[in-house]
């Protein structure tokens, strides 16, 4: 057994909406079903002992999807968080900035994200 660490870090978003969907009554099967994740990797993460160090892999794998069912919005991999689909829209269709360079950053991360929804359009 891992020891574990000590270190309060907030729990992703996506971990957040699967245990308020538990909380509303749904059941564990009913959640990986709707997810497309396994069964007892759901129920792990509800109960707090799924045993990866880091939820960074389950987040990269489930984390968007989760964030788009629940909460009909988009994680965006740049910002670390949800946006609306609109925001991402408009994030994907900006132009180059050359001004700032967060929205640099942004820019270039939207071109080469998978759920840039403009992505045909604006790749050159």
């Amino acid at each position: 057994m891992r020891p574990s660490l000590n270190i309060d870090l907030p729990e992703p978003e996506w971990l957040v909406l699967l245990k308020s969907e538990k909380a509303k009554g749904k059941s564990v099967s009913q959640i990986a079903r709707e997810c497309g994740m396994a069964r007892p990797s759901v129920s792990m993460l509800l109960n707090g002992t799924y045993p990866a160090q880091s939820l960074d892999l389950a987040t990269r794998k489930h984390g968007a999807r989760i964030v788009q069912l629940y909460r009909d919005r988009v994680l965006c991999p740049h910002l670390h968080h949800s946006i609306s689909s609109d925001e991402c829209r408009a994030f994907a269709a900006a132009p180059m900035s050359t001004s700032m360079p967060e929205k640099l950053r942004h820019w270039s991360a939207c071109r080469k994200c998978d759920l840039n929804p403009v992505k045909g359009a604006t790749n050159e």
